[in-house]
């Protein structure tokens, strides 16, 4: 039985992979629809590959029976001068929460648990980072008194009549929920307040 393709995006990279898959047996694999934002770039995508259908929309995709759709996501950043960044994100595999940065001088390594860490490796160096106690209390989260961090940058900030962080700035916080709004949409995840 044949793997059945839904391809996300009209893009360049998009058209190659379908090309790719049109170059496959046909009785391996099969291109059954496109979904781009703009609904005539997706016919015209569909067109050009000889794909049965085509979508306006990712949500319209992850309804279709005979398109199966990925639980788990990796994404690819590009950066200026050359500088790449991916990330893997899964709502059914338990995968490592751990950073790894690599480059002509080494690599460093943040280890379980990313969001909130107290060791990290730096080019095989060991160093830890242990969180102050918090005797009695319970937290939802690993690591959850590592947002007492965060609550301290606030207040020395506002002391120094600051309006945002000089580390991470309101402009770099934006960009980061905007690439995590692009991937959250391009991989078809709503939530009930998208249909406001």
């Amino acid at each position: 039985m044949a793997l059945r393709w839904g391809i996300v995006s009209a893009g360049l990279i998009s058209s190659d992979f379908t090309t790719v898959l049109r170059l496959l047996p046909r009785s391996e694999h099969q291109v059954v629809a496109v979904a781009a934002r703009d609904l005539s770039r997706a016919k015209e995508f569909a067109r050009k590959h000889d794909i049965p259908k085509a979508y306006g929309s990712y949500e319209e995709l992850a309804k279709d029976p005979n398109v199966g759709v990925d639980d788990t996501v990796s994404v690819l950043l590009q950066y200026p001068g050359g500088v790449q960044g991916s990330f893997t994100c899964s709502i059914t595999s338990q995968l490592s929460n751990t950073v790894s940065v690599s480059g002509t001088k080494g690599m460093a390594q943040i280890l379980d648990p990313c969001w909130c860490p107290t060791e990290l490796v730096v080019k095989g160096e060991h160093k830890e980072f242990p969180l102050p106690s918090a005797p009695g209390e319970e937290f939802n989260y690993t690591n959850g008194m590592g947002m007492c961090y965060e609550a301290k940058h606030v207040r020395e900030c506002l002391k120094k009549g600051l309006k945002e962080s000089p580390m991470i700035t309101l402009a770099e916080s934006e960009l980061l929920a905007d690439i995590l709004e692009e991937v959250r949409k391009a991989i078809g995840v709503t939530f009930p307040q998208d249909k406001c």
